[in-house]
């Protein structure tokens, strides 16, 4: 009671005064007005519970006034008082909302009976509107924990992020949703990096970013802290547009670690609350223990389709996965990479040797395996010497990468170098990338077998290059000046066997300024799209303070990466691009030979050529991709640079 406010409203003095001491008996704060502005003025500057209005003034009328205040202060209590008894006029004040019609002279005890009267029922309503609120945050409690159930209830990895993006979505009232998780072979103190698992609703997701490295200080912190916050999301993720209104970012935490974040856009009819934030929190908390738990049980159940004997997968759980992984790379507009495995000759040694030396070659080239592939790859046996692997996440440069690591990983292995050495056995692989080489399972293993073929038939493999060191293997590769003047039946061995039947391979005699424009030509086709990674190699030309045409390419290039080797001609070439290194050498070969190595997602070239006494040059050029990588391998090995195959 010491809460009521009331206005009294009567364009009277007399009846201001009267109603004031009225009121007096009951502790209530009384304001008086005497126009319907004036009372509309008073509403503005002050909360008011009851209103009490003569119905007949100058100017706004007590109706007029009763209309605007019920549209602008709809909890305010309305009493009309006037000096006529008439139905109609009482109908009408009850239909916009008035408690009470009394009549002038108005007896003290009829009012105060009015106001209790009004009193009782908001009390009434304020203890049916705290149940009601008390019943709905019950229910809200339910609903919520109803879809913390579902989601703990789902162990299927993919159906669980769509499940989580639909019940956090659906519960907060967001129109769209995003989910970044980072990746199941996380190593502790290794940077966090969170892909994009899942999307639902008004969301485009070329947008934003498929993959996430926490670099906003806000994110960081809400990472750490594990408390959902509100942002603009073209801020905190670095896009090239900002949002109109804030978002609402959720973390995902397991084991006082960032597993994930979710992202949800656009809430119906309304900004985004402290409600929705708490509610955000409750969810996130279970849908991260959930995660954790789909992911053991992934773990658990390869171990349950391990093929026997071996720490591979069987092909149909391998089959099934790669299904999986095609649907991702679709839907989320991702990359990945098959590489098909096998060791050529293990048949020979099956037929020629005991049955337990060929099981130790297996299971020595699968340990050797296992040192190389990721958490988050899946090796599948399908013959004891062939293998299937799946690398998630990664290009085409990426899988050329792992297929170098598994080699010299296979090189590192004693048994397997000697069995190698003595009895011919050769490790083939082959690569195919999602979506540029097929778009399905079959189309990728095409590519896979036919690229295997052409290793087998390259002049890397004809000429035993695997054992020998750059300089050996480019002089092996050039022939002698003498078979450049032969016929080719009546050149060396390796000259002629360095000629490919469809010119893939071929000698020939050049300029040195035709070489050049080999060399330009070239980097233009590897650098043709800008965000494409490609590695060169320029080798044998002086080095000033003039650029180079392969730098003056490569400055234009976004992911390129490019080496320059050569002899120290005057200074150094001032404001050098990043991405090109010049590497100074005094050594004869740089004066002797030219040698350039291109090596990109959709192209590989190599071109070496020896200078002549007549100052032209005799070339081997190919596009023989096993050849080139072997080159670009035993160049870096040679001159210590880095052994990647993308920048």
């Amino acid at each position: 009671m010491a809460d009521i406010r009331i206005l009294l409203v009567d364009d009277e003095e007399f009846y201001l005064r009267v109603f004031s001491d009225m009121l007096a008996s009951r502790p209530c704060r009384v304001f008086t007005a005497r126009s319907g502005e004036e009372a509309l003025g008073v509403l503005t500057r002050e909360t008011v519970d009851v209103m009490f209005t003569d119905l007949i003034m100058e100017g706004m009328d007590g109706l007029a006034l009763t209309e605007r205040v019920r549209a602008l202060y709809p909890w305010v209590d309305m009493v009309v008082i006037t000096q006529r008894d008439d139905v109609r006029l009482a109908v009408r004040s009850m239909k916009m909302g008035v408690f009470e019609y009394l009549v002038k002279p108005v007896d003290r005890d009829e009012l105060l009976l009015t106001l209790d009267r009004l009193l009782e029922r908001r009390r009434l309503m304020d203890r049916q509107n705290k149940l009601l609120d008390e019943s709905l945050e019950y229910l809200q409690a339910q609903t919520v924990y109803r879809r913390c159930l579902d989601i703990l209830s789902t162990l299927d990895f993919e159906n669980l992020c769509e499940l989580i993006l639909r019940h956090l979505s659906q519960a907060i009232g967001a129109q769209g949703g995003l989910l970044w998780l980072s990746g199941p072979d996380h190593r502790p103190g290794a940077a966090e990096t969170f892909h994009l698992a899942g999307y639902r609703g008004l969301v485009t997701p070329q947008d934003f970013p498929s993959t996430i490295v926490p670099a906003h200080p806000a994110l960081q912190d809400a990472l750490a802290a594990g408390r959902p916050f509100f942002a603009d999301p073209g801020l905190v993720l670095e896009l090239s547009r900002r949002s109109a209104s804030e978002a609402l970012f959720i973390p995902l935490q397991a084991d006082e670690r960032p597993i994930g974040l979710m992202l949800l856009l656009d809430k119906l009819r309304d900004d985004f609350s402290e409600r929705d934030q708490n509610i955000a929190a409750t969810i996130a908390q279970f849908s991260a223990i959930a995660l954790k738990n789909s992911r053991r049980f992934q773990a658990l159940e390869r171990v349950g389709v391990r093929d026997p004997g071996s720490s591979a997968f069987n092909l149909s759980y391998f089959i099934d996965y790669a299904g999986k992984e095609i649907y991702k790379a679709r839907r989320y507009g991702r990359a990945f990479s098959l590489v098909h495995l096998i060791l050529d000759r293990f048949d020979f040694l099956r037929e020629h040797l005991r049955a337990e030396v060929c099981r130790q070659i297996a299971a020595q080239l699968l340990a050797s395996l296992g040192r190389v592939v990721r958490d988050s790859d899946v090796l599948a046996r399908v013959a004891d010497p062939e293998y299937y692997i799946l690398l998630p996440e990664t290009d085409a440069m990426g899988a050329r990468s792992f297929i170098r690591r598994v080699q010299e990983a296979c090189a590192a292995d004693e048994y397997l170098s000697r069995m190698a050495r003595d009895y011919g056995l050769v490790l083939t692989q082959g690569a195919a990338t999602f979506p540029q080489d097929g778009q399905d399972f079959d189309g990728l293993l095409s590519v896979c077998r036919e690229e295997m073929s052409r290793a087998r038939a390259s002049v890397y493999r004809k000429l035993r290059l695997e054992d020998k060191g750059f300089w050996d293997a480019v002089g092996l590769l050039l022939g002698t000046s003498d078979d450049y003047r032969l016929e080719l039946p009546r050149a060396s061995e390796a000259f002629r066997l360095g000629e490919a039947e469809d010119g893939s391979s071929a000698h020939r005699v050049v300029s040195e300024p035709l070489f050049d424009g080999i060399e330009e030509q070239v980097a233009l086709q590897a650098v043709d799209v800008p965000e494409r990674p490609a590695l060169l190699y320029s080798l044998g030309v002086p080095l000033g303070g003039e650029p180079r045409p392969l730098e003056r390419i490569l400055d234009r290039a976004e992911r390129a990466r490019g080496y320059l080797i050569g002899r120290r001609a005057g200074s150094d070439r001032p404001e050098a691009h990043p991405a090109v290194t010049r590497v100074y050498l005094e050594q004869e070969a740089v004066d002797r030979f030219r040698v350039v190595l291109v090596l990109a997602e959709h192209l590989s070239y190599a071109c070496l050529g020896e200078r002549g006494p007549t100052g032209e040059l005799r070339c081997f050029h190919s596009c023989d991709r096993t050849l080139v990588e072997g080159l670009v391998g035993k160049l870096q090995a040679q001159y210590n640079f880095q052994r990647q195959f993308w920048p």
